[in-house]
């Protein structure tokens, strides 16, 4: 089994969200099952980006549980969105949100820590179907409180569901080939580095827009779990991080 992560451009309309689909049939026939970790849709000022979520009113500074509600939405309209697709072409699957994702965290809004983990639900969906997709970016306290893991949580969530499953690899399916050895926009030359290490990768999550979520890559590296760093409608390699 693998765990696939696709981001907000690639969740963002229905045919980037075609070529993710493509992707978990891939997985399928590969691996016989695959958890699926997901985005909000778009990016900043599209309707249902988390940017967009959390700037829905000015209230929500001083309400910071509201806007971890507001902003959990994002993930569990685009999870719901995808597993409606899924179906549509005959692939079954199941979505394991709020206690079903078993990622349970502290009360603080906006930042949580996971506290502890379940698998209980997912492995009983992974009994039933191949596929079981779980919104990004968010868990939940003891009581059942919506919480989100910080800016690019969904990496995070990706991270755990790989720990927890014991998976041989999770990719990473985004706007960009892979790691590159410059930001491309600013040095022309920049090419894709096939293979890095962990602590490389860690160092370009440091960077103004890093790739991964700096959490998510420290839980990776320890836990020894393979990264697969790729484009989204691509069959190009990508990166390898190991």
């Amino acid at each position: 089994m693998i765990v696939q992560k696709f981001g907000g451009i690639a969740m963002r309309d229905g045919k980037s969200r075609a070529a993710c689909i493509q992707h978990i049939k891939d997985a399928i026939r590969l691996h016989n099952s695959v958890i699926v970790v997901v985005s909000a849709m778009g990016r900043a000022g599209e309707p249902y980006s988390t940017d967009s979520l959390i700037h829905l009113s000015e209230a929500f500074k001083s309400a910071p549980e509201a806007q971890d509600l507001a902003a959990s939405c994002g993930e569990l309209l685009a999870s719901s969105v995808l597993a409606a697709e899924l179906i549509k072409e005959q692939i079954p699957c199941q979505l394991a949100y709020g206690i079903h994702s078993g990622l349970f965290t502290d009360d603080h809004f906006g930042n949580a820590a996971i506290i502890k983990t379940s698998t209980q639900y997912i492995e009983e969906f992974l009994q039933q179907v191949p596929c079981v997709i779980v919104p990004g970016f968010q868990g939940i306290t003891t009581n059942h409180r919506f919480t989100t893991l910080g800016r690019g949580g969904s990496d995070l969530t990706a991270i755990l569901m790989a720990v927890n499953f014991r998976v041989k690899m999770v990719e990473f399916y985004k706007d960009v080939p892979g790691v590159m050895t410059d930001d491309p926009k600013l040095n022309k030359e920049a090419s894709i580095l096939t293979e890095i290490s962990y602590a490389e990768l860690a160092s370009h999550c440091i960077k103004g827009h890093p790739i991964l979520q700096k959490k998510a890559v420290d839980l990776a590296t320890t836990h020894q779990i393979p990264l697969h760093i790729r484009q989204f409608g691509s069959s190009d390699e990508g990166t390898i991080v190991r």
